[in-house]
């Protein structure tokens, strides 16, 4: 049996349950334009509410999804559906979960489901240069009244972060979208944060 590959250039039917048995719609995955443009559309609203509490919203959630879920259709007479179904739908197009990272020579083995598959990417580690650029172009944070800040994230500095880091992959059929390359990029600099936290800790032992 065929290990099961990710290939971004196959035609998608995804199922839509409903209270009068579901409906299938056909979709192309998204490309790595619009997975950028719809990122930018979601803008986070973060609320301070005291205490060191704050409340997190997405604003143009369904907007932004249903904006792309009709871009990437390609059954006209599919069933309609409504903003809040494309997020749902959208969000399953973007699974990709880490399900490990391993130390790999002198970087990271990165194992992710997505969907339809288990891919692996192998990540150079990240130097401290490379992770404070990329965090500085991937977030704007805007301070607005009433102890808000609306933050907007670019995942558009990904693909150049990806490149330099990869290793090698492995369960793909043609370029790693950018959704992906987001995620790998992200275990691989948690990694490197979590390598710096315990070296901080063996050089740092607690007082007996």
């Amino acid at each position: 049996m065929d290990t099961p590959v990710f290939d971004a250039s196959r035609p998608i039917a995804l199922r839509l349950p409903g209270p009068k048995g579901g409906r299938t719609i056909h979709v192309r995955f998204p490309s790595d334009d619009e997975w950028i443009d719809r990122q930018r559309r979601r803008k986070l609203l973060v609320k301070q509410l005291g205490r060191g509490a704050s409340e997190t919203t997405v604003a143009n959630r369904e907007d932004a999804d249903a904006v792309l879920f009709a871009k990437i259709r390609t059954h006209p007479d599919d069933p309609e559906n409504d903003a809040f179904e494309a997020v749902k739908l959208i969000e399953e197009l973007a699974t990709c979960e880490v399900d490990d990272v391993v130390p790999d020579g002198e970087g990271f083995r990165v194992t992710m489901r997505v969907l339809g598959a288990t891919t692996v990417h192998v990540m150079r580690m990240p130097s401290a240069k490379d992770t404070f650029e990329y965090r500085r172009g991937f977030v704007r944070a805007i301070d607005l009244q009433y102890g808000r800040q609306e933050i907007t994230v670019n995942i558009a500095p990904v693909s150049a972060m990806y490149k330099k880091l990869m290793i090698s992959t492995e369960g793909y059929v043609g370029e790693v979208p950018i959704i992906h390359q987001a995620v790998a990029v992200r275990a691989a600099i948690d990694a490197l944060d979590t390598a710096f936290a315990e070296d901080r800790d063996a050089s740092f032992p607690p007082a007996s």
